[in-house]
């Protein structure tokens, strides 16, 4: 059993997020990916067709955020359609309605995707946690974003256009950017997003000399203090959920920091 209404916040806070992080795309990077986010079926939709990964071209909340119709399911599809995203994910959070709603996605030829579920996390104390790390973590601003970026890029191994994205959200309005450092140096970081009661952590990365220094666990933890100064409770965070076994440093730290796993929410992709 779930909480239907923890559920429903873990959609609410990403999507928000997702939403203001498609508008922060500075225009080179807007016009060479295509991405944007619109409105599609009563869910968020994420369309990124220059960045053929699900990533960036998925729905958020169908079915979650109000009960979805055939039609609100086939407005998405044809959103992504239109688009010609070339991967493309509908996620099935187990607090949408109707529970017809998986049919209607085989009916129209979806099925899991190999990453099949996401663990949608939630933190669950009034105090952030106490962390160690041997790396100094603070916020920081303006005159660090370029090589926060950079390290959030190589930590993640994406193409070096994401840097001015990700830049572009140093500063930005409800956002909060973190930094860990060794020394005078940043090597890892991540962003909070922080809505009116909704806060949401994610771009989480190390780069791969300093992992195992707690240096993850701390930025999380840092940026939960943030949240909670500012009176915000419901921060969520998610990751995607072990395929065959593999290793989930993001989950154990996730779990380690104080939070929990909500639901499991599915991944449906076009056959």
């Amino acid at each position: 059993m779930i909480d239907v209404g923890e559920a429903r916040i873990a959609d609410a806070a990403e999507a928000a997020a997702y939403g203001d992080m498609c508008a922060a795309a500075p225009e080179d990077f807007r016009r060479s990916t295509g991405i944007r986010c619109v409105e599609a079926g009563g869910a968020r939709v994420m369309l990124a067709p220059g960045m053929p990964i699900p990533m960036f071209n998925r729905a958020i909340g169908l079915g979650v955020f109000r009960a979805a119709s055939e039609s609100d399911l086939d407005a998405v599809i044809a959103a992504s359609r239109a688009a010609h995203c070339k991967a493309f994910w509908i996620h099935v959070n187990p607090a949408a309605r109707p529970p017809e709603l998986e049919p209607w996605l085989t009916t129209r030829g979806f099925r899991l995707a190999k990453r099949r579920a996401w663990a949608k996390m939630l933190y669950g104390s009034a105090a952030a946690p106490a962390v160690q790390s041997s790396l100094s973590v603070r916020e920081v601003d303006a005159m660090h974003a370029e090589a926060l970026a950079s390290v959030l890029v190589a930590a993640f191994e994406m193409p070096a256009s994401f840097v001015a994205w990700f830049r572009a959200l140093v500063g930005r309005p409800r956002w909060h950017a973190i930094a860990g450092f060794d020394g005078d140096a940043i090597v890892c970081g991540g962003f909070l997003y922080r809505g009116e009661d909704l806060a949401w952590l994610g771009v989480g990365g190390t780069l791969p000399a300093f992992r195992g220094r707690g240096g993850q666990r701390a930025v999380m933890a840092e940026r939960v203090r943030i949240a909670l100064e500012h009176g915000i409770r419901d921060i969520v965070t998610e990751t995607g959920e072990p395929v065959a076994g593999e290793p989930n440093p993001s989950l154990v730290n996730m779990r380690r920091c104080g939070f929990r796993q909500v639901c499991s929410r599915l991944n449906y992709e076009p056959g």
